[in-house]
């Protein structure tokens, strides 16, 4: 059962890694930020929707959950809206170096709320990942912007509510396919009226942009799915850890599709989170 988890998570961090440079491709096509946004709620309801009629008392399980239903679907707005909009004001780097400090926001309250035993090796583990993440994405610090700052925040929180309140909707009994219909079905109402009133939400474009930005919406379907069945198997501080592969897959992908450029304190990074997610995975099926 622990395996099966593990390998759900890492699945959820690949393919989470690859929506960024797949994303800046269909940009560069000519891509708009709205199309995007709606796309990847729209193609993942889509997705889920043949899951529907085998869901016994869906509305039922809706309403008792409600509260928990509602506060993981604003958990993924304020990811995807602090993660698309921070970018403008920051550097991508640094941005996807504060948005990565959620499994450490995750571990502290595990510890300090859910008073969940972490071993000291893991939270080492921790540490060196975070470390190996740095390394990896070489952020530039010359220019900090407050508002920019404070959107990759709001992103990495909205990440963290996520995983904390799928936990709780497991231990309650929640399958992740009623969480995955709920918030991508409640993403897709909100963010059409949020983008038809405010932003100019064009369909008119060319069938080549339509399949590109069709690539990062069905990676965010597959690992949002992954994520929420992982968690009720190995735990969320152990899911937001092996979620770290997210940046690193990121990174490369820009490396190996957007022909960016790539140091050697970046690869050893790249080594160094690798090693941790694996001796990580090894220390706890040990114990």
């Amino acid at each position: 059962m622990f395996v099966f988890g593990v390998i759900f998570a890492l699945v959820a961090g690949i393919l989470f890694g690859l929506i960024g440079p797949t994303t800046k491709i269909a940009y560069n096509a000519g891509a708009s930020v709205p199309i995007a946004i709606f796309l990847r709620y729209a193609v993942a309801t889509i997705i889920i929707f043949p899951f529907l009629p085998y869901q016994k008392n869906l509305f039922d399980v809706f309403k008792k959950n409600l509260k928990y239903f509602i506060s993981i679907s604003v958990g993924s707005i304020f990811l995807t809206l602090g993660l698309l909009t921070s970018v403008k004001f920051i550097e991508v780097s640094l941005t996807i170096l504060i948005f990565c400090l959620y499994p450490i926001y995750v571990l502290i309250y595990s510890i300090i709320v859910d008073k969940e035993k972490i071993l000291l090796s893991v939270k080492i583990l921790f540490l060196i990942t975070f470390i190996g993440i740095i390394m990896v994405l070489g952020p530039s610090f010359k220019v900090i912007n407050l508002l920019g700052v404070t959107l990759a925040i709001v992103a990495s929180l909205g990440a963290t509510s996520m995983i904390i309140i799928n936990q709780k909707m497991s231990s309650n009994g929640i399958s992740p396919i009623p969480i995955n219909i709920f918030i991508n079905m409640f993403n897709v109402i909100f963010f059409f009226i949020v983008l038809k009133i405010f932003f100019s939400l064009d369909f008119d474009f060319p069938i080549n942009i339509f399949f590109l930005i069709l690539i990062p919406s069905i990676c965010y379907s597959f690992a949002l799915l992954s994520q929420l069945i992982a968690i009720p198997k190995i735990g969320q501080s152990y899911t937001a850890l092996f979620l770290y592969l997210e940046p690193v897959v990121g990174v490369l992908g820009a490396v190996f599709l957007l022909k960016e450029n790539l140091q050697i304190y970046q690869i050893v990074g790249a080594v160094i989170v690798i090693i941790s997610l694996l001796s990580a995975s090894y220390i706890t099926s040990k114990n």
